[in-house]
């Protein structure tokens, strides 16, 4: 996927070379809240903004009955068996902002076309790229597992600031570029983190993958949490990639990545 920039309105944009046929037709001043537009052709759009998801998953803690019988006794909507709620939380937390949403993408197939607009947080830059639904819904794949999951949220730190709509190469370069700040260069943290962090996100995401198989008749969001785990093992192949590099060329690495 190549990214082309521009500068409208005194904003930078990152557009999809694909998309620059449908900036014409966008309107960029109505993304004003940090995170994921979906823009369909035929004129329907769908807001899946931090704001917004805060809002809903709210709502649907405020009121269990929203949240379908069969999913609360199904055993697979149990936290995982690494979650240090497991012994106290009814449903697992990770799950909680991506069912207010499954019934407005539940008719899409995995492969529909759409265009994805993402605002990131505290930045008046944009992405605009068009692609696939479930590479799309891999940004609240991401959010899920990073921002509600009791054992991803503890490596969230080392995803802020890393656009999902990117390749998984970008993403493990971004990736690497927190880790290495936050060890302080330390190999032997960061070799260690890598190794936790990869056992404990692909448990996590394999576990998510079942939870919204139960739920969702159309496989857009099925198959987003597939691509997710695919991404994840790719990033901690591309990390390890990265740490190789950084060992064998400690004073260029960061430069190059």
């Amino acid at each position: 996927m190549r990214i082309v920039g521009y500068l409208l309105d005194r904003r930078l944009y990152f557009v999809d070379y694909r998309s620059r046929c449908n900036m014409v037709k966008i309107d960029f001043s109505t993304f004003s809240d940090p995170g994921l537009y979906l823009l369909w052709s035929d004129g329907n759009r769908l807001a899946l903004t931090l704001p917004h998801i805060e809002e809903c998953t709210h709502q649907m803690l405020d009121d269990p009955q929203r949240i379908p019988a069969s999913v609360r006794a199904a055993a697979v909507y149990a936290p995982c068996d690494i979650c240090p709620e497991r012994d106290r939380a009814i449903i697992c937390h990770a799950i909680k902002p991506v069912l207010p949403f499954i019934r407005d993408v539940d008719h899409c197939m995995s492969y529909d076309r759409v265009t994805a607009v993402y605002r990131e947080v505290d930045s008046d830059m944009l992405s605009v790229v068009e692609t696939s639904m479930q590479d799309a819904l891999r940004f609240v794949c991401l959010l899920s597992l990073m921002q509600y999951c009791e054992v991803g949220r503890q490596y969230a730190g080392y995803f802020a600031g890393v656009n999902p709509l990117l390749p998984a190469s970008d993403i493990a370069a971004a990736v690497y570029r927190n880790l290495f700040e936050e060890a302080d260069g330390d190999q032997n943290v960061i070799a260690a983190t890598i190794q936790t962090m990869s056992k404990e996100l692909l448990h996590t995401t394999r576990c998510q993958a079942e939870r919204v198989r139960l739920v969702c008749k159309q496989d857009a969001f099925v198959n987003a949490y597939v691509a997710t785990y695919t991404v994840v093992q790719l990033l901690f192949e591309k990390l390890e990639h990265h740490r190789s590099k950084h060992l064998a060329s400690p004073a260029t690495i960061m430069e190059r990545n």
